[in-house]
């Protein structure tokens, strides 16, 4: 149930995208196929070189330097700041609803409880759970109430960009302890922990966390729009 969970979720993550890029009102049907088109094109070939790292075991070293976040993490980061940046992009951005990329934001307890299922099964150490040192369940289970204050103007863009900073700095701490617990953890790591490294459960570094990432970067540009 979880690896379906992983799978899943990731799908819909992706469907959300085409969503929102579907509904902007101020571009053409032409620019909204394009802006489709391409993000098709980008996550197919993301999902190739995902596929590629997980089934040749490049990732099944836990040695240093880290290869997840050198392979995967900050590969992903780079592509979201670049894409955003662009004019095109910007325009959907623009025309996308405020609420929306926060909405968004609560599959993150849907995360949050895929990775502790994953940890029962003995993929995931628990520091890396609600029950160790990762609160980004917090910023999944606010996304709602922060949209819907922000949408009835109970809450302001600078309350929502606060909002993002700070739901970012969470997201940071739990990529920290990520890294702590599989690359420099003072115990070996358990042969399961390498399941990390494998499909599905590399979707979490490699399709979760940017969407999460991606949405912050949205709602970011939105509110720091100049009028």
């Amino acid at each position: 149930m979880v690896k379906i969970g992983f799978y899943l979720l990731s799908a819909l993550m992706t469907g959300s995208v085409v969503l929102m890029f579907s509904k902007v009102s101020k571009a053409t049907g032409q620019e909204r196929q394009r802006s489709i088109r391409n993000f098709l094109t980008g996550i197919s070939i993301w999902s190739v070189y995902i596929v590629a790292l997980s089934t040749t075991g490049v990732l099944n070293d836990f040695g240093l330097p880290p290869r997840m976040p050198l392979l995967v993490v900050i590969p992903a980061f780079v592509i979201i700041f670049f894409s955003t940046s662009r004019a095109q992009m910007k325009k959907m951005i623009h025309s996308t609803p405020k609420s929306f990329p926060v909405y968004i934001q609560s599959f993150r307890v849907i995360v949050e409880l895929l990775i502790y299922g994953a940890f029962m099964e003995g993929v995931f150490p628990k520091a890396v759970t609600f029950e160790g040192t990762n609160f980004d369940i917090l910023a999944g289970i606010s996304a709602p109430v922060i949209a819907f204050l922000h949408h009835k103007n109970r809450l302001s863009d600078r309350g929502v960009f606060f909002w993002n900073i700070l739901s970012l700095c969470i997201l940071t701490v739990t990529v920290v302890t990520f890294i702590t617990a599989f690359y420099f953890s003072t115990h070996t790591p358990d042969i399961a922990f390498c399941k990390f490294f494998e499909l599905p459960y590399i979707l979490l570094p490699a399709m979760l966390l940017p969407y999460a990432v991606f949405y912050h970067v949205v709602s970011i540009r939105q509110l720091k729009r100049k009028k």
